[in-house]
């Protein structure tokens, strides 16, 4: 078991979607905290042969797919995402926004970027403490 908690607070430099399960921990599942702040999106995107599931943490995300409706995704929402299928996210407020993406495992996934390091990771020894 590898327990963890989603921080909410922007890491300056890390990217909008970055891993935070335990390297070689999962073997068909990946997780990922998503950030976007205020008045920002991430454009049309698919993650290849992975599914997703989305569950809000803190703000609000609107999740749309080209042609469809869009769904608010709130703290304890949750959307499904199928395989293949492109999504937008975007953050129409001006507070940042969090997510906790889970994923079947899949090269466009495994691709994605950890955090970077920082000084209360190096001081704890633990990769996830900062940042998920």
């Amino acid at each position: 078991m590898f327990a963890t908690s989603i921080d909410p607070h922007h890491v300056r430099g890390d990217m909008p979607v970055v891993r935070i399960d335990p390297a070689g921990a999962l073997e068909d599942l990946a997780t990922a905290r998503v950030q976007l702040p205020g008045n920002s999106a991430m454009q049309a995107h698919a993650y290849g042969d992975s599914e997703l599931v989305l569950t809000g943490v803190v703000g609000a995300l609107e999740v749309g797919c080209p042609g469809r409706e869009r769904v608010t995704l709130t703290p304890s929402a949750c959307v499904m995402v199928p395989r293949g299928e492109l999504f937008t996210l975007e953050n129409r407020t001006d507070l940042p926004a969090t997510a906790l993406a889970v994923f079947s495992r899949g090269a466009v996934v495994d691709g994605l970027p950890r955090p970077r390091p920082t000084r209360a990771r190096r001081r704890t020894g633990r990769a996830l403490h900062a940042v998920a």
